[in-house]
């Protein structure tokens, strides 16, 4: 059961648009469904981590959290800054053969999905939820099952999106021209939402 709760949680908090789901469609449609999926290995490794620290320190953070609101201003400043890298970037399509060109897919995994700080405040609420509940047990051999069912997690939803993205490109012509201005409007405007909220409400 541990392993299917990490599973689940991973899979619906990696199901809404986010930059890291957003990244993936994005390599798909610029180089091709390979390179997205060793984003999405990089990605999916660092979910453990996150994880692992949301049961570890969850206490800590979410006091944190309380006692810094400003924190929440990183969250908007990573939506525009990201927004902003994505509808200036200039599009350069690879032919993804190179052992360096990999390596950089699996390194901007692992950047993203480092610099994501919803993450772990999302974990955090995850594990509440499933304590309060009664339904986690995180003894050794629990925890690690409930970590590989994070990992698959996010894998599985993340490499959906990359098959998606992939059927697309097969049958629409001319999109990769507005893919990324798409994305960073998209990721803009959740910042900036974000923002309004902040000040505002």
């Amino acid at each position: 059961m541990q392993f299917l709760f990490g599973l689940l949680g991973s899979f619906l908090g990696g199901v809404a648009f986010g930059p890291i789901n957003l990244s993936v469609v994005d390599i798909t449609l610029k180089r091709n469904l390979s390179a997205a999926l060793r984003f999405s290995l990089a990605a999916a490794l660092v979910e453990i981590a996150q994880a692992a620290i949301a049961v570890l320190f969850g206490k800590i953070i979410s006091r944190k959290i309380a006692e810094i609101p400003e924190l929440k201003l990183i969250i908007i400043a990573f939506f525009i800054a990201l927004g902003l890298y994505f509808m200036f970037k200039r599009d350069s399509p690879q032919a993804e053969a190179s052992g360096s060109a990999k390596k950089s897919n699996f390194l901007n995994g692992l950047i993203v999905a480092i610099l994501n700080p919803q993450a772990i405040p999302y974990w955090i609420f995850v594990l509440a939820y499933l304590k309060s509940n009664h339904l986690l047990y995180l003894n050794s051999w629990h925890f690690l099952l409930f970590l590989i069912g994070v990992s698959l997690g996010k894998f599985i939803v993340l490499g959906l999106y990359g098959y998606l993205s992939e059927h697309i490109k097969k049958h629409t012509h001319h999109l990769n021209e507005y893919v990324s201005k798409g994305i960073g409007a998209l990721l803009l405007a959740v910042g900036l939402v974000q923002c309004i909220q902040y000040f505002f409400f």
